[in-house]
């Protein structure tokens, strides 16, 4: 009888210890709770870490907002302040790098579940070789997507994760522990300008960036191979089969992971712009990639024909202007400067450059007439120059 109240008594010390142990650490984290994800900061000043996909979840859950900006890298230079001032409401920029539209989505339902949202600003980024249901295989959904859910608790497994107990100041000692770099501020939070500020500029910040950048050299040498094909007569023009897959791919894409939210949300004003890469880009794939620019074409064409009949969204195409014929705008074939960000936001402000049903058949012309008009013998030819030196 001793013997089995000793047990008894061992048993119920030993539950309360873990309990006393497992509590003490869930407190500890909600307390400090570095991604916010329960509370603004407490007992410090606001700090956010530049790992999006995370952070995201605590900036829907702690700020007040009504407006956001969710799109790639593309769109990751769009000021929020710029974005309030000219479209209204009180933005914050939330976009992923390298994000599809399956992984946004998942930040999507969770945003119109927890706020009432007036403006989202999305980036068209053409993805044709992923289907429905793949996601990013750098990051994969099943790492971030439970912070999403409607489950609060099961947000505490990001904290069982990290030393929770050696960074108690998030700001200056747990990089190595809670990784990205930080930022006071949710202004420009996930911008990557002015990092890459000397790749703008033109050819000679191009030949400048081959020099430091081994990838940006392959690129270069890329383009001159591409040059030379073309004026052989040489195209990879892909099947019938090829562009009708991407065709598939591209349209049950849309319409499953925004077309249904744009749907679900008629008092969302949904602004969705076509990222307006370089037009060497445009002059590369009407040239040479033909079968992939034919599949870009009818990836336009679906996304401004399903959205037509609601009138909360709006398409917009910025493919035709000059600025995309500048290389000087760009540090690569399509990322743009943040001054285009700044333009295209007045623009949509504006209401300029919507592509309608009326208006489709007429830009999709001129984008192709200006892509198969590109010069890729004087651009490649300065290349050749830049890596010869």
């Amino acid at each position: 009888m001793g013997v089995s109240k000793r047990n008894k008594r061992y048993c119920i010390t030993f539950f309360c210890t873990v309990c006393i142990l497992f509590g003490s650490l869930l407190s500890y984290a909600f307390v400090f709770d570095p991604w916010q994800l329960f509370h603004q900061p407490w007992f410090r000043d606001p700090v956010f870490i530049r790992n999006a996909r995370f952070q995201n979840a605590g900036i829907i859950n702690s700020y007040d907002f009504d407006s956001v900006v969710l799109g790639s890298s593309m769109a990751e230079n769009f000021s929020a302040k710029e974005a309030s001032e000219l479209l209204g409401g009180t933005f914050v920029n939330l976009s992923m790098a390298g994000s599809l539209l399956s992984e946004r989505y998942i930040v999507l339902k969770r945003l119109f579940n927890k706020k009432v949202v007036s403006n989202v600003i999305v980036s068209l980024d053409h993805s044709p070789y992923i289907p429905v249901g793949k996601y990013s295989e750098d990051m994969p959904p099943g790492k971030y997507d439970f912070l999403y859910n409607a489950n609060p608790f099961d947000d505490f497994r990001i904290y069982f994760d990290v030393n929770l107990f050696s960074c108690w100041d998030v700001k200056a000692n747990c990089r190595n522990v809670i990784p990205g770099e930080r930022s006071e501020s949710l202004e420009g939070l996930y911008s990557w300008f002015p990092y890459y500020v000397k790749a703008f500029g033109g050819i000679q910040a191009w030949c400048y960036w081959s020099t430091v950048s081994p990838p940006f050299r392959a690129f270069l040498k890329e383009i001159i191979s591409v040059q030379k094909a073309v004026e052989n007569g040489n195209t990879i023009p892909g099947s019938k089969t090829f562009v009708a897959e991407c065709q598939q791919n591209s349209n049950a894409t849309f319409d499953t992971y925004l077309l249904s939210i744009i749907k679900e949300n008629p008092e969302t004003t949904f602004l969705l712009f076509i990222p307006p890469y370089s037009r060497l880009w445009y002059g590369t794939m009407a040239q040479y990639y033909t079968g992939y620019y034919q599949a870009y074409l009818l990836f336009i064409e679906h996304m401004v024909r399903a959205t037509s009949p609601y009138p909360n969204a709006l398409v917009f195409g910025f493919d035709d202007m000059d600025f995309t014929g500048d290389l000087a705008n760009y540090k690569d074939q399509s990322h743009y400067h943040k001054n285009i960000n700044s333009k295209i936001l007045q623009l949509m402000a504006q209401r300029s450059h919507l592509i309608s049903e009326d208006s489709l058949d007429e830009y999709l012309i001129r984008i192709t007439e200006l892509a198969a008009n590109y010069d890729l013998k004087k651009i490649s030819t300065e290349f050749e120059a830049c890596l010869n030196k």
